[in-house]
């Protein structure tokens, strides 16, 4: 298959994975504002939201090992290094910047705040900028920063033969046994588990993309053992979570069985993307060229939404319907807000503006 047709189904794949992104923060907001900002693990739309789209950053960490070892590295590693600072570091030290000016609010009276004076905005630019807190989204940046320095040590160990191939092995074998903290709680996302878990996802695609083509082949014809892996995880995942079962100490199980979930979840759509050749959903593509600016953007649109409409969301004599319209309302606004941004920002900017959003 010609290049081409290579970077179609992996750019196709990077639309799938932004959508997973945007719904379940468009989910868990629909079901948090409601409660008091309490969770409901045990409630019908939470178990649906979690087990759809939970760790759907996966996807990115996958998608980010692939494009290396199949596209960047031949070009060198300084032009890598550069292009990340330029696209990825600039953006996000950009974007903290100005969303560390908009708080979260948790205080029940909305959801954006201010700071209380400049010396408060100034203070708070440092920690968020090492710990992704600016948004609450933001925390996959200094992840994915740190996945980035391990780069080069990653690509030696993925063309390792025989015995010495047993250390990537590991590494992507590693989420099974190392669990990210869960979210809740106000937990602290930038960790050592945090990082070796999505490690391992890259891993997973610095080794895939040193021969992408003949390993889609060769696991093409394991689409029905992928399938049921991919129901049987989901369907645990249901009913861990509505039995409440999932931590032991710092092990989660749940988030083992989410790493299997979305690694055959994964397999599955880049082999039905790849057999679409040339014909990629057009839809898809929309959003995958502007996949990172969402990233960035989405959280405070919704936000702005709730903002607005923070009456209405609170009232109890409109549940649950408020719940599944908001989340679709969420969904659809920070979507359709992050892409006229996008293209507001390059009308004025031009090609200056992926430095500011990643577009």
């Amino acid at each position: 298959m010609q290049k081409a047709g290579y970077l179609g189904y992996v750019h196709s794949f990077r639309g799938f994975a932004i959508l997973n992104v945007v719904a379940i923060h468009a989910l868990a907001l629909a079901v948090l504002i409601p409660r008091n900002w309490k969770g409901d693990p045990a409630s019908p739309i939470s178990i649906l939201s979690e087990t759809l789209f939970h760790d759907s950053t996966i996807y990115f960490a996958l998608i980010s090992g692939l494009l290396f070892s199949s596209v960047l590295r031949a070009r060198g590693y300084a032009s890598f290094y550069r292009s990340k600072a330029m696209y990825v570091l600039l953006p996000y030290v950009f974007c903290t910047l100005v969303f560390s000016v908009m708080r979260f609010n948790d205080a029940g009276t909305g959801v954006l705040a201010w700071p209380a004076d400049w010396s408060d905005y100034l203070d708070s630019i440092w920690p968020n900028l090492l710990f992704g807190k600016a948004q609450f989204t933001y925390w996959y940046l200094p992840v994915l920063l740190i996945l980035f320095a391990f780069t080069p040590l990653l690509g030696v160990l993925a063309q390792a033969k025989s015995w010495a191939a047993v250390p990537i092995w590991l590494l992507m074998l590693a989420p099974l046994v190392f669990s990210r903290p869960d979210f809740g709680g106000g937990s602290e996302q930038i960790v050592a588990g945090t990082v070796i878990y999505f490690l391992g996802a890259y891993a997973v695609g610095v080794y895939v993309g040193n021969d992408l083509e003949a390993l889609l082949d060769r696991i093409a014809p394991f689409r029905n053992p992928m399938i049921a892996a991919a129901v049987l995880s989901s369907a645990l995942l249901i009913g861990l979570q509505y039995a409440q079962i999932d931590r032991f100490g710092s092990y989660s199980l749940q988030e083992t069985i989410y790493y299997v979930q979305k690694l055959s979840l994964a397999g599955l759509v880049l082999l039905w993307l790849r057999g679409l050749e040339n014909r990629q959903p057009r839809w898809l593509g929309y959003f995958a060229n502007e996949a990172f600016s969402i990233y960035f953007l989405h959280i405070f649109f919704m936000l702005l939404l709730a903002e607005l409409g923070w009456t209405l969301l609170r009232d109890p004599r409109f549940l649950p319907w408020s719940v599944y319209l908001s989340g679709l309302a969420f969904f659809v606004f920070a979507l359709a807000m992050s892409m006229l941004t996008v293209w507001l920002m390059r009308r004025l900017l031009g090609k200056h503006s992926r430095l500011l959003i990643g577009s």
